[in-house]
């Protein structure tokens, strides 16, 4: 079995592309609308992994419910991105260790996804 993609349903467009583009630093390979009322867009990171974000204009901001969804993200310059979360006040959980040998913080994407940053 090989996972494709991961999906999220976004509110706004814009900003879910500027945080997994700037912040989390994901590559953009592919945007379309097959609808006037809606766009995809398709990330990749350096190991393949992909998010696709759709954002669906007919339905309402109030309706796109995105709790209890959580992504784990390795960086290898984990000292670097902390950083940038802390200056953007972004940290929903400050760094801590888990399961004795794995450091990581919390963080929340534009559309209520729990970003789950480790230490490689």
């Amino acid at each position: 079995m090989n996972i494709q993609w991961i999906t999220i349903h976004v509110n706004n467009m814009d900003e879910s592309k500027a945080f997994y583009e700037n912040f989390l630093g994901l590559k953009q390979i592919r945007t379309f609308s097959p609808s006037d009322k809606m766009t995809i867009a398709f990330y990749t990171a350096d190991n393949g992994m992909k998010i696709e974000l759709i954002e669906n204009k007919t339905v309402s901001q109030n309706r796109v419910d995105n709790s209890g969804i959580s992504i784990g993200i390795a960086f290898e310059n984990y000292k670097d991105i902390l950083k940038e979360a802390r200056e953007k006040q972004m940290i929903a959980i400050e760094p801590q260790i888990l399961g004795n040998d794995m450091e990581c913080f919390f963080i929340t994407d534009p559309n209520g996804i729990g970003i789950q940053i480790i230490k490689a």
